[in-house]
């Protein structure tokens, strides 16, 4: 993990934020499984990605991508084989989607959300086809697809209201791409 903190960053700083962050998505997923119940099948806000997002903008890729995997095995441990694989899927698509758009464009935390939301989505169909071997989950696509608009709202709000805090607390200790960011 030393290669992947900044160099001006103290070890125990980035794996104090580190595990911070993890331990946030993991809570964050696992009380979001106890309501999805009322979803239908598949149907998640996303609020693990919050901190995913979070991440992208406070620290460098390379970490935020680990906390992509830490989320998606975290995912594995705790409800299975797929359910893992439909995580990591997911998560990298939407991790590369907002990535992009935080780092390259100035899109807002809403618009980021809702189209990172959509790749979720997208990830997460794909990896149903390889894994059930059939066309017929992309017909549950239209539904997943209109779903990622509330969702994405719903999360980029939440981004929007927590990430000025998180950044008072992180201090100017990692990088920020937050800049000109208006919803």
């Amino acid at each position: 993990m030393n290669k992947l903190k900044p160099k001006h960053v103290s070890a125990a700083r980035y794996t104090a934020v580190m595990g911070l962050l993890f331990a946030s998505a993991a809570v964050l997923n696992w009380i979001e499984s106890i309501f999805s119940a009322a979803l239908p099948a598949g149907m998640r806000v996303g609020l693990a990605n919050i901190v995913i997002m979070a991440a992208i903008l406070t620290l460098n890729l390379p970490s935020a991508a680990l906390l992509v995997i830490l989320k998606s095995a975290f995912v594995f441990l705790s409800r299975g084989f797929t359910a893992g694989m439909m995580s990591f899927a997911g998560s990298f698509l939407a991790f590369a989607v907002t990535a992009l758009l935080f780092r390259r464009t100035k899109a807002t935390y809403i618009l980021t959300s809702v189209l990172a939301s959509a790749a979720h989505s997208a990830g997460q169909l794909l990896t149903a086809r390889l894994l059930l071997g059939t066309d017929a989950v992309f017909a549950y696509g239209t539904l997943l697809a209109f779903s990622s608009v509330p969702a994405g709202i719903c999360t980029g709000i939440v981004l929007k209201t927590v990430f000025p805090r998180l950044q008072k607390i992180l201090g100017n200790t990692f990088e920020s791409t937050s800049s000109n960011r208006e919803d």
